[in-house]
């Protein structure tokens, strides 16, 4: 057997590789078929979000046509009922003076131009979800806190216009 660091050659030519060695050749692109991967924790976790987003995640990384921001979101099983949330309406709903109105619809178009909107919606039905279970998250960090949106989603708890934080530091 050829030891190579994170991988081993056998006599008979089989590609064994540590999970570092595998994680290395998911980056790469690599094929990992006939390779044999010595079992950890990160890999059995690979392996079960394989299977529980029902796609291969090589292809749906690699293959130009699953990069679509449609094809993408197609797989995160928002339910019916906040797949086509007016995202719009639903800040506006929360916004309590003209100041919050006038920076949702700028941030909004930000958003659109992105085509974000389905994140957007998913992310009303996670925070939706969590509240309903009674579960805590944190109060924000990095910089999504400069998003009004997402204060008013509920992701973080700090109002970008008390500090003055530009959105542009979250949508670059």
């Amino acid at each position: 057997m050829i030891d190579l660091g994170n991988r081993w050659i056998a006599d008979d030519g089989t590609v064994i590789l540590s999970a570092d060695g595998a994680v290395e050749a998911l980056y790469v692109g690599s094929d990992l078929d006939g390779c044999i991967i010595v079992p950890s924790e990160d890999v059995a976790l690979y392996q079960q979000s394989s299977k529980l987003l029902d796609m291969d995640l090589h292809t749906l990384c690699t293959d130009p046509q699953q990069l679509t921001p449609q094809a993408w979101f197609d797989h995160w099983h928002t339910p019916e009922a906040h797949a086509h949330t007016d995202v719009l309406a639903y800040c506006l709903a929360k916004c309590d003076n003209d100041t919050q109105r006038e920076r949702v619809r700028m941030e909004m178009q930000l958003f659109e131009a992105r085509e974000m909107m389905p994140v957007l919606r998913h992310l009303i039905y996670m925070v939706d979800h969590l509240r309903s279970q009674g579960t805590v998250w944190g109060v924000g960090r990095g910089s999504s806190v400069s998003s009004l949106v997402l204060f008013l989603i509920g992701i973080n708890r700090i109002d970008p216009l008390k500090f003055n934080l530009d959105v542009s530091e979250f949508l670059k």
